[in-house]
């Protein structure tokens, strides 16, 4: 486990397109292909100007998992930088498809003082049933305490097998919602927001 380097980047465009293929496949339409490659490119913004911190899992010597991690909300330059690399990579119009759809389905960083967030977490398909995200999770609930926040917190479609992992690992459900149109179009209507109080003890079972 360590921080991700801009090297990294080729590697965390493919485990986050991987770990979200379906969702970007809709989201991104004909150009699903370049997906990785956008990713990367955000994800290097993000790295470079510390929008984000971002953690690797490594396994024969390669990333097989990724958390990124917020501490604040994105600012509107950030997003609007974003939204430039889409826009080169993919065009105009699948840029306004992908956008629509992707803030359909994450939400941002809260905004709590006192709150850290995941604001993703994936696993190569090859390396899950490892204990890889229970490993990153708790990367994540260090760098949590090292900011001096109380809380861990995450968004995460109910239907998801990951909230098991969440819930063993100490997450409460805060609060639910129903989102008619990401049900509409991605077939993801409820969503949790859960939180972990990172200074509590986390469950070994």
């Amino acid at each position: 486990m360590r921080p991700a380097t801009v090297q990294d980047m080729g590697h965390v465009g493919e485990i986050l397109a991987q770990g979200f293929g379906n969702k970007f496949g809709i989201a991104f339409g004909r150009r699903v292909d370049r997906a990785p490659r956008v990713l990367a490119q955000i994800e290097q913004l993000k790295l470079e100007r510390k929008i984000s911190a971002l953690f690797i899992a490594e396994a024969n010597e390669r990333p097989v998992g990724v958390i990124e991690l917020a501490d604040r909300p994105e600012q509107p330059n950030d997003s609007w930088q974003q939204l430039r690399i889409m826009r080169q990579e993919i065009g105009l119009l699948y840029t306004l498809r992908a956008a629509i759809g992707l803030l359909l389905l994450y939400e941002e960083n809260p905004g709590d003082e006192d709150t850290a967030y995941v604001c993703q977490i994936a696993v190569d398909a090859a390396f899950r049933g490892y204990g890889i995200g229970r490993k990153l999770l708790k990367r994540a609930e260090e760098w949590t305490l090292a900011r001096g926040k109380q809380n861990l917190a995450l968004h995460v479609a109910a239907n998801n097998r990951a909230c098991r992992l969440y819930e063993r690992f100490g997450f409460q459900l805060k609060n639910k919602s129903e989102e008619w149109l990401t049900g509409r179009l991605f077939g993801i209507r409820t969503w949790l927001y859960m939180v972990k109080n990172v200074r509590a003890p986390t469950r070994l079972d």
